[in-house]
This record gives structure tokens, C-alpha cells and sequence, in this order.
């Protein structure tokens, strides 16, 4: 018999991938347990960071047994929702994942829940839940029979992004780089060496994530820098540093809400045009400027978009309260709250 209060997680994280889908599905299990009072685990395919993060958080970790080419997604899924007793599959996953083997799920019972995913196993889901993304709405929903929510409101994010301090200033102008939990480009080396061209005094705050890789590289940029760094690993309270910022570089994904839900102004560099297109709908609101696919941005076109922001406090004020107003940090409790009447309609 299953539990009726029961789910299963299915998401990765690395250095190669990036550490945010790890991040938001943190973020609504500790909701689901903490406050609907779910068993939760997880099934995740690779990426040791993503591993210990989850469990460090006291939840159980199915991994497969066999890689490629033996590796039978649908089993190990199954074999997965089985062991944890689940009543819904939450999904924030990029692979191979069929909608077939999604269909085959939901068709033995189980709820399935979304988040934020193009490919067409969204078809199949139960729950879906978007920002307000450009592509979404010009995705084709036909045979979608779930209940759909796109919005702000619906960006989950860690617990302490929903009670965010009031900006609290240094004194001095203060930029923060933050490049999401592994940063697999290096954009913080290209961040370091555009803000060095700069002659304004600010101060800078520099964040290493978790997973990130190019520290050698890093420390060898910031040994040659005429500025002064400050260089900040294994921060636990990302948003009472991110309300101490004037202004931030970061990388597009979900450190880009985070930013937003502080009210940190900012400047996203993005890895692919996909998140471009993300990014665009930020600038479009007035929180954020986005400068693209990053691969297609000089270091002299970062450092003079500092400069022009550094500038211009009334911009900067007036993107951090728009983006405090879109994105308010209650996204995770939302999406829980989805889920756990999701796990009772189905019991």
C-alpha cells in the first residue's frame, strides 16, 4: 500500500550542468516535509555535488545500478517511485526522459509533477509550473489534460529568499559576482577581468559555488587583479549577502530569481540562447538587464555596463523593487501546497 503523503524527486546536478534544478527541488521537498509532513526522496543518474547536497539534507538518494547502454530509464524510474512509496513524481530533469515512460506513470496511478521544462513529456503532467517565460507561451499545450501555472509566483526558491532583509548598505558601493553552484564557462574569470578595467570605487564581492572547478584559474586572476576581491565559499545565507549588493553580475538560471526576490539589481550573462530568451523577459520588466549568450559579450561591453549602472542609482532602486515585487520567495510553499492536494485527490 502506498503512502499517501509520498514523492519522489527526479533531478541532477554538477560542475557540468549546473547545481540550480538541485537547488529548487531542495527547495520544495523541504516545503512538502517540513510543512505538509511528506516522505520524500530522490532519484538522481549523476553528479556527486548533487548527491551530497541532497543528502546533507537528510533525504535518500536512488542512483543506477548500470550506465549506458544497459541502463532501462523506465525501470529504474519505477523501481524508484516503488521504493519510496510515491503518489507524485516531481520532474526538473534535461536527459533523455521520454514522454512515454512519463505516460506509463501517470497511467499506473502516479501523479506528475513539472517544472519549468520544454520537451514534450510536459504533455503528460499533472502539474506544471512555469515563470513567465517567453517560450511558454508559445508552446503547444494540445492533449495537455494537467492543470497549468506560469508566473512569478511560481519560482521556487530556498526557504530564506521568502523573507529577505531590507537592502542594508555598506557604506561604499558594493557589486556582487555570482555565477550560480559550479559556473561550467568560467564567467566569474570573465567578470574579474572586465570589473579590473574599471576605475570607479566600489567594492566587490566575488561568490564561489559549490561546484565550482577553475579555482586554480581563479585564484591566479584574482593574484594578477589591480582591484581587491573579496572571495566568498560556502555561503549558507545567500540572500542576506545578496541584500548587502548594490549591484550584481550573474549568471542567467536561478540565481537570476534569487537576485530578483532580494532586490539586488542585476546584470545577467547567459550560457546558451535558450536562456537568453529567459533572461529577456527580466530586462522586459524592468529588473535586470541581460546581455545575452555570453560567448557573444566583449569584457569592455561587461565593464561599460557596470559603469552606465554604477551611474544611475534611481535605475538601479527602481529594478530592485521590481524585482522584490515579481518575485516574492513563496514560490516553493506554493508549488508544495500544489503537490500535497495533488497527493490527496490521488490517495
Amino acid at each position: 500500500m502506498k503512502t499517501v503523503n509520498s514523492a519522489l524527486f527526479r533531478c541532477d546536478g554538477s560542475p557540468e550542468i549546473g547545481l540550480g534544478h538541485v537547488v529548487r527541488c531542495l527547495a520544495i521537498a523541504d516545503e512538502l516535509r517540513e510543512s505538509h509532513g511528506s516522505r520524500v526522496g530522490f532519484a538522481m543518474r549523476k553528479g556527486e555535488t548533487g548527491f551530497s547536497m541532497v543528502r546533507e539534507r537528510g533525504y535518500p538518494v536512488r542512483t543506477p545500478s548500470q550506465g549506458p547502454p544497459r541502463f532501462d530509464y523506465a525501470r529504474w524510474l519505477r523501481d524508484a517511485v516503488r521504493e519510496v512509496e510515491a503518489r507524485v513524481l516531481v520532474l526538473d530533469v534535461r536527459d533523455d526522459l521520454s514522454r512515454e515512460t512519463v505516460e506509463g506513470l501517470r497511467k499506473e496511478g502516479l501523479r506528475i509533477a513539472l517544472l519549468d521544462d520544454l520537451d514534450r513529456k510536459r504533455l503528460s503532467a499533472d502539474l506544471a509550473f512555469y515563470p513567465p517565460i517567453p517560450q511558454v507561451r508559445r508552446l503547444g499545450w494540445e492533449g495537455f489534460t494537467g492543470k497549468l501555472f506560469v508566473g512569478w509566483e511560481w519560482v521556487a526558491l530556498p526557504r530564506q529568499f521568502a523573507s529577505v532583509p531590507a537592502h542594508t548598505s555598506r557604506g561604499r558601493t558594493a557589486v556582487l559576482v555570482t555565477m550560480g553552484g559550479s559556473d561550467p564557462a568560467g564567467l566569474t574569470l570573465k567578470t574579474i577581468a572586465a570589473l579590473d578595467r574599471l576605475e570607479e570605487d566600489f567594492d566587490t564581492v566575488v561568490v564561489e559555488g559549490r561546484g565550482f572547478s577553475l579555482r586554480e584559474e581563479l585564484a591566479a586572476r584574482l593574484a594578477g587583479a589591480r582591484r581587491r576581491f573579496e572571495l566568498l565559499r560556502n555561503v549558507d545565507d545567500m540572500a542576506a549577502l545578496m541584500a548587502r549588493a548594490d549591484l550584481a553580475v550573474a549568471s542567467f538560471g536561478v540565481t537570476a530569481y534569487e537576485l530578483a526576490s532580494a532586490g539586488v539589481p542585476a546584470i545577467h550573462l547567459c550560457l546558451t540562447e535558450d536562456h537568453a530568451e529567459s533572461a529577456s523577459e527580466f530586462t522586459r520588466a524592468g529588473m535586470a538587464v541581460s546581455l545575452g549568450v555570453a560567448d557573444h559579450v566583449t569584457e569592455e561591453a561587461l565593464a561599460g555596463e557596470v559603469s552606465r549602472l554604477l551611474a544611475d542609482e534611481a535605475t538601479r532602486r527602481a529594478m530592485g523593487e521590481e524585482g522584490r515585487r515579481r518575485v516574492d520567495g513563496g514560490g516553493a510553499r506554493r508549488i508544495a501546497w500544489a503537490i500535497a492536494n495533488g497527493m490527496e485527490e490521488a490517495a
